[in-house]
């Protein structure tokens, strides 16, 4: 059992307020499904041979990127499902939070739904979770575009991860910015920029930072206090969203996804050095690595440019992959 705060929200009735997350091993995700709206064939299928899963990062949501999903799925005339992690968006509050945890719920919510032949598209921490579930279970899956990250740990990251959600717990913790301020996001960013300078990534962040409760509620978090919140539980992910989020579990040794993987790195990032180049070639052998002018933020920095190369990727890139390791197993039965 968990300690409870009594927290009154009106004088006719009382809720219990968890002081810690409670545990499960699979939360239910909720997700967006996107549908091609267009189609040079006339009337397509929906339910086509290869959807494909956005899985977002750490601290986003599958509203985050719901304008890049509409148009990739009409490009690549497919349905697109986004997902939100637990902790995140509008999922569930819970623990674990750890890689063989998110793991777990994707791979479940691919076999509740159904998917037949899914690719995936994971960036930042959704991308190690991607990688992770076509290691895992590598006849799931299909083929996927990874972005900005690599199958390594990555303590240099650790700082980076700190200062992110110390960000946001302090802005509801000590700036005292009330529920009905009209500027409350404002005073937010304000608030937060002698933590995060650059005002895109505080936008980024931003985005979870709310003035009424959410249809869901959460154990953890008393949304009727007449404060403003963040949708994440950012208090109770102290470890969670830091050394969990920069770890990489131990894969053995003969464990590879041999089908076609694309990378997309950040030139401007740190999260894809010489250690996770090793450590893709050695996972993930037929993988093709493009690079974008960008920082460890090329959705937001780079938008156009990111989703015509993962749109390329799918149309063509990955089949290219597929033939050249194709020819390379001739070669070797030769």
């Amino acid at each position: 059992m968990f300690a409870n705060n009594i927290v009154i929200l009106n004088k006719r009735s009382i809720r219990f307020i968890q002081t810690q997350l409670p545990v499960k091993a699979i939360v239910d995700m909720k997700y967006d499904l996107h549908l091609p709206k267009r189609s040079v064939i006339g009337k397509l299928p929906y339910h086509v041979e290869e959807p494909i899963i956005f899985v977002h990062g750490l601290f986003g949501s599958k509203k985050n990127y719901f304008n890049d999903c509409e148009k990739l799925s009409n490009l690549l005339q497919t349905p697109i499902y986004t997902i939100d992690f637990r902790n995140h968006g509008e999922s569930e509050h819970a623990l674990p939070f750890d890689y063989e945890t998110l793991t777990n719920d994707l791979v479940h919510f691919v076999k509740k739904h159904n998917l037949k032949n899914p690719s995936l598209i994971g960036y930042s921490l959704g991308a190690k979770v991607s990688m992770l579930a076509l290691l895992r279970q590598p006849s799931l899956f299909k083929s996927a575009m990874i972005i900005d990250n690599s199958p390594v740990e990555q303590p240099e990251i650790v700082p980076f991860l700190k200062i992110f959600r110390k960000a946001c717990a302090e802005t509801i913790n000590k700036a005292g910015i009330k529920a009905d301020d009209k500027e409350y996001r404002s005073k937010a960013s304000k608030f937060m920029s002698k933590f995060i300078p650059n005002a895109g990534i505080r936008g980024y962040l931003l985005q979870n930072c709310i003035n009424k409760a959410p249809k869901n509620p959460s154990p953890v978090i008393n949304y009727n206090d007449g404060m403003v919140h963040w949708k994440n539980p950012v208090n109770h992910l102290a470890v969670a969203a830091e050394e969990n989020v920069a770890a990489w579990p131990q894969i053995p040794e003969d464990v590879k996804f041999t089908g076609p993987v694309g990378f997309l790195r950040g030139t401007k990032s740190d999260f894809v050095l010489q250690k996770g180049r090793d450590a893709i070639a050695k996972y993930f052998p037929n993988n093709r690595i493009y690079d974008i002018n960008a920082t460890h933020f090329i959705l937001n920095e780079r938008p156009s440019e990111y989703v015509g190369a993962v749109a390329d990727w799918f149309k063509t890139g990955r089949h290219e992959v597929e033939k050249l390791a194709a020819k390379k197993a001739d070669k070797a039965q030769l």
